[in-house]
């Protein structure tokens, strides 16, 4: 398996993975975990299938499409009503 990618945002670093499962047909769950605090939940989003087909495609994102998706990535851990 390729290395998880690292995003600094947010004032922590995160380490990105591409999960396992989806929702919805043609799309994978991109998460992040925050790796400088445990403090913190994990983020999710979903991005079309062909845009991240695989881990070595999460790797391949530039800084600014990455930190795009960290942006419109929602929190797991409280109500999304709360954001």
């Amino acid at each position: 398996m390729a290395s998880e990618r690292k995003l600094k945002a947010d004032g922590d670093t995160w380490s990105v993975r591409l999960g396992e499962t989806s929702e919805r047909e043609g799309f994978r769950t991109l998460l992040f975990f925050c790796v400088t605090t445990n403090q913190r939940p994990y983020r999710v989003v979903e991005v079309p299938e062909n845009r991240v087909a695989d881990q070595e495609n999460v790797n391949e994102l530039d800084d600014g499409a990455l930190e795009e998706l960290f942006r419109t990535s929602c929190s797991m851990g409280y109500p999304r009503d709360f954001e």
